[in-house]
């Protein structure tokens, strides 16, 4: 339900040149971030049915549903933070870096290093 939107979110933006790489990366993150999702999760569970207490199955899994509900949560709350009116400005300035046909050299200064462009 939420692949097609992180790929969209992913690409779009981006010039074709680094789109395949946006779309490796998001899908990377997805299958890595459910492989920790499901051990995380099975390893909650398996504690809570031979720990201490012993519970069932069923009330083992409670604290699952919390770890998943904490993690949408989570995902919700960076989400908004990050599609705010600053991020779109970052999102463009990127942008027109990466669209640039000068390629951009970072140029050491007395204050720090600024972006400069570089003569062949």
């Amino acid at each position: 339900m939420v692949n097609p939107p992180i790929s969209n979110t992913a690409v779009s933006g981006m010039p074709r040149a680094q789109a395949g790489v946006a779309a490796a990366v998001a899908s990377t993150s997805r299958q890595v971030g459910g492989s920790l999702g499901v051990a995380l999760t099975g390893s909650a569970v398996a504690s809570a049915l031979h720990g201490p207490l012993r519970t069932g199955f069923v009330p083992a899994s409670h604290v699952a549903w919390l770890i998943i509900a904490g993690c949408g949560v989570l995902v919700t709350v960076t989400g908004l933070a990050t599609s705010g009116r600053w991020a779109r400005a970052t999102a463009a300035r990127t942008a027109h870096l990466l669209i640039s046909d000068e390629p951009k050299v970072p140029v050491a200064t007395g204050s720090g290093v600024v972006s400069g462009s570089h003569d062949h």
